[in-house]
């Protein structure tokens, strides 16, 4: 990092959360129908992503920059073949999604109501609990979830490598169904149409066998069966506000069917943080935690937000292209075989490193002309996420594991693959259920 970017960074990273916030409370606006068009809050989001640009590491700086010339070199293409590139997408396509992304963050200030001064249970009691626990709390919270009971239940700070194994595998299965996960987002952004409360249903009830495999494996894999596993002491006053969010974002959506989904999640979220802080450290108080959160960790989203917009750019390019004709299709039509061809790709994708966030976008770019029922395909990209960022070492849940704790994430990644393969299986049988529910043919859609 050069001498003028450190000596400049404070006011950058000030001038970026700003504009983040911005981004969020405009795009939450637009979504409701009261507010400028969404354009702006593009606007806003490609502002920060040029202040932040410089704080990137050299590889997220690569994958940005090849994503974004893809996509600029495809509509330059379209171009050339006489088409017309949607460019207005380019401030558009991802922008309602990190809006959300930015709002569910300030979660992060709500933590755990636990003591510490609880004993840790242990055995195979403690080990269902503390899964079931970090999946409801990571569904809202977030990864927080995890670092928040890891930190309590290893010796001294530094959990044993099952300990982690379990709370990230439990973690990532709310991909499947949480509204307040990046992945339900992306999955509704790029399947546009998806039933949102099918997906939860579906999701959820998958999400509810992936628990049950992971501490399964932990379980069969321990010497003593887990007799000795220690746990986290999980109160049910912990699930408070995690069901309170989930509550209004259900009422949200019932009172207001016109309004985005993302927007809904996006305003539940901070009123829900902003009145229990109020509530909890006074009016004062609450006012500078918000605005602390908003100029500290707001500008540390810089990986996710330029991802994203080069996600988007790459999307935006590629469909101009796809919609002029003439782009070879790997598939004629899109049925529940298809789907696990596709969720399988997207798996090993993940685990050689390509996020998921780009097989998502590939994926729903190349399947478009199929026109894939919606939900089916938002499923798919749900699994993918909750599967494949198990398996991936390059995930950021495996990664910001490796920084925290000192496990390899290659570690996490290769200790993982049992339990992603018995997830795949039961993935794919859960496409067949889905795809008999909403009236696909069983093999052939």
């Amino acid at each position: 990092m050069n001498t003028a970017f450190t000596k400049n960074l404070p006011t950058r990273r000030l001038i970026a959360a700003i504009l983040l916030t911005s981004m969020s409370l405009l795009a939450a606006l637009s979504g409701t129908g009261y507010g400028p068009p969404v354009g702006w809050a593009g606007v806003a989001a490609w502002l920060a992503a040029i202040m932040l640009w410089p704080q990137l590491a050299r590889a997220q700086r690569r994958q940005a920059l090849l994503l974004a010339g893809i996509g600029m070199a495809a509509g330059g293409a379209t171009l050339m073949r006489g088409g017309q590139p949607a460019w207005i997408s380019l401030l558009t396509q991802n922008t309602a999604l990190l809006g959300m992304l930015a709002a569910v963050s300030f979660l992060q200030l709500l933590g755990t109501s636990e003591e510490g001064s609880h004993e840790l249970p242990k055995g195979n009691s403690a080990l269902w609990r503390t899964a079931v626990g970090v999946h409801l709390l990571g569904s809202v919270i977030n990864l927080s979830a995890v670092f928040i009971m890891a930190d309590r239940i290893g010796p001294n700070g530094k959990p044993r490598v099952e300990q982690v194994a379990l709370l990230a595998r439990a973690y990532l299965a709310a991909a499947l169904w949480s509204p307040f996960f990046a992945a339900s987002a992306v999955a509704l952004t790029y399947a546009p149409g998806a039933n949102p409360f099918g997906l939860i249903a579906a999701g959820a009830t998958l999400a509810a066998v992936l628990i049950c495999l992971a501490a399964r494996d932990i379980i069969r894999s321990s010497p003593d069966h887990a007799a000795s596993f220690v746990g986290y002491p999980m109160r049910f006053d912990a699930l408070a506000i995690p069901g309170l969010l989930a509550l209004l974002v259900g009422i949200g959506h019932w009172l207001f069917p016109g309004w985005a989904m993302l927007s809904v999640i996006s305003l539940a979220s901070v009123l829900v943080v902003a009145v229990t802080l109020v509530f909890r450290q006074g009016l004062w108080q609450a006012g500078r935690s918000l605005s602390g959160h908003a100029s500290l960790r707001l500008p540390n989203m810089a990986g996710e937000l330029v991802l994203f917009l080069a996600a988007g750019c790459f999307a935006s390019g590629l469909s101009s292209l796809i919609n002029m004709g003439g782009i070879w299709m790997p598939f004629t039509k899109f049925g529940v075989v298809e789907a696990a061809v596709v969720l399988a790709i997207m798996i090993l994708l993940a685990a050689v490193g390509i996020h998921t966030v780009i097989s998502i976008t590939m994926a729903a770019t190349w399947l478009a002309p199929l026109h894939p029922e919606p939900t089916l395909l938002a499923l798919v990209f749900v699994q993918s996420w909750a599967i494949g960022l198990a398996a991936g070492p390059t995930s950021g849940t495996n990664l910001t594991i490796q920084g925290r704790y000192g496990i390899p994430a290659i570690t996490m990644a290769r200790g993982n693959v049992r339990y992603c393969v018995h997830a795949y299986g039961a993935a794919v049988i859960w496409l067949v259920i889905v795809s008999s529910c909403l009236g696909l043919l069983p093999l052939a859609g």
